[in-house]
């Protein structure tokens, strides 16, 4: 993962970004979402979460010019999306599975 643009530490391999709208109900449910899929990958990956109206959050989403949350992207080490979710959250075994296919190569 890069985005250099961000002050989020960089690790090697795709990273999974879940990005809400910045409501506190669906921050809650997203951090939820994030740790049972922290938890699937065991430490292979890595998932965070971003509201999208402050700090890292807002430039990732001007950067890939997301318009609709709540929203996992799969970023790859050069900063190019792989897969993306809009609306309905995946399960995390799926994403595991896309984050897992882009280490691959």
């Amino acid at each position: 993962m890069a985005l250099d643009f961000t002050n989020i530490p960089d690790r090697q391999g795709p990273a999974a970004y879940v990005l809400g709208d910045g409501s506190s109900l669906q921050e809650k449910e997203l951090q939820d979402y994030v740790a049972r899929l922290n938890e699937s990958t065991r430490n292979e990956s890595q998932a965070i979460y971003l509201d999208s109206t402050r700090d890292d959050g807002l430039k990732v989403k001007e950067f890939y010019q997301i318009q609709q949350f709540p929203c996992v992207i799969i970023v790859n080490d050069d900063d190019t999306l792989g897969t993306t979710w809009y609306g309905l959250m995946p399960q995390p075994d799926e994403v595991r599975y896309e984050l897992g296919s882009f280490s691959r190569g």
